[in-house]
């Protein structure tokens, strides 16, 4: 027994035993790690769904699914900087890229009033009153007919909505119709004034933080074309400003009526509102609540610039009870008066597919030499150039 202790207590490891057994041990763990890898079943993460775009598609309210159709490919989109100036103080605001993609939007919505006051007892008419004379009597054309509208009631004896009031007088054809917006209009003023003496009408939506609105606007409603108020809106790019009193996501409901607000008094005589950017804020739908709450107030459109795909502008818009216009076609989101050229072409190929084309376009000089020559076009006698108002006032007229 004593010998065995012994051997024990004197027994010494062998160097080049152990390593062997150290070896086979780590050789054995690789073996296993290199299975695992070779079979497990991918899963990606949370930024690779992003890169391959494979985040869930948003929720959408039923009836309220834009198709995009993608143009063929063109020169990558840039952020497009400030023109040079003469005699200006302050240059124009800049853009955030915009989408290229032409927009096949059921685009115009008349919502239904959603209200939580009981609907009042009404004895029934003997008799159907007849419209107002200065509402047109233009029944809903049928290229319209494939744009999702939700109709709502005018009643011919109550007093006309303020957009309507404030509407440009046309007299509406069975021609495909085009609505030619210009935003961003008048920090650069003396392009602002060249977009005035185009042929009209058009629709001009002037950013809250230009100078002389009142002076401005005016002129523009004497030339002939309906005024719009661009109200900047927080981009998704850091890179870009949108102006002072932008309307932020996150933030307290009051913070963005407070700066909605401020933008709705700085000249008055407009039909309503579109974003300018706006493609992070538009995204969030509470924020659009606010937004749209305002505007039921006030009684006044939103035409949605689309700026973003996930934009909840039209639900919001129907959720509240707004009357909701789209743009489809972005002119010169590449600043190249060939480019927008194609673009005009596309803006009369949509009207005649689905009856009316709402196109966006930026107070530039390539944007302002094309569109002159566009407007002045012979084809354009088979089109009927209108008002933004002029699309939402046919479908809300009762049959």
């Amino acid at each position: 027994m004593l010998k065995k202790t012994s051997a024990l207590l004197n027994f010494k490891p062998n160097p080049a035993r152990q390593a062997i057994l150290v070896g086979l041990a780590l050789f054995g763990i690789g073996i296993g790690y290199g299975m695992g890898y070779v079979l497990k079943k991918d899963t990606p993460t949370t930024s690779q769904k992003i890169l391959n775009h494979e985040t869930p598609a948003p929720a959408t309210a039923q009836n309220i699914q834009p198709k995009i159709v993608e143009p063929q490919p063109a020169p990558k989109a840039k952020i497009v900087h400030p023109e040079p100036h003469e005699s200006e103080d302050k240059p124009r605001a800049y853009e955030e890229a915009l989408p290229q993609g032409i927009v096949e939007y059921p685009a115009i919505t008349i919502p239904p009033i959603i209200e939580t006051k009981p609907a009042p007892i009404v004895a029934p008419i003997q008799q159907t009153p007849q419209l107002k004379a200065e509402e047109p009597t233009s029944p809903l054309p049928k290229q319209l007919g494939s744009a999702v509208v939700q109709l709502a009631r005018i009643e011919p004896d109550t007093e006309k909505p303020h957009w309507l009031k404030n509407a440009l007088p046309v007299n509406l054809s069975n021609k495909p119709k085009i609505a030619i917006v210009l935003d961003d209009m008048g920090v650069d003023q003396r392009r602002s004034r060249i977009a005035t003496q185009l042929k009209g009408p058009l629709t001009l939506s002037y950013l809250t933080y230009a100078r002389d609105l009142a002076h401005q606007t005016q002129k523009a409603r004497e030339a002939g074309h309906e005024l719009m108020l661009h109200v900047p809106m927080e981009p998704s790019s850091s890179d870009v400003d949108p102006g002072p009193n932008v309307l932020l996501s996150g933030v307290p409901s009051s913070e963005t009526i407070s700066a909605l607000k401020w933008g709705l008094e700085q000249f008055s005589g407009f039909v309503g509102i579109n974003n300018h950017m706006g493609s992070r804020f538009t995204s969030h739908l509470e924020g659009m609540r606010t937004v749209m709450r305002e505007l039921k107030k006030r009684e006044l459109i939103f035409l949605d610039s689309v700026t973003s795909g996930s934009t909840k502008g039209q639900i919001a818009a129907n959720q509240i009870g707004v009357p909701f216009i789209a743009r489809n076609i972005f002119l010169d989101h590449i600043d190249d008066i060939n480019e927008i050229k194609k673009r005009l072409s596309a803006v009369k190929r949509l009207a005649k597919k689905q009856g009316y084309a709402v196109a966006i376009g930026h107070p530039r000089d390539a944007t302002l030499k094309a569109l002159k020559f566009w407007l002045e076009e012979n084809d354009m006698d088979n089109f009927q150039l209108v008002p933004v108002s002029a699309l939402i006032k046919l479908v809300s007229m009762p049959k």
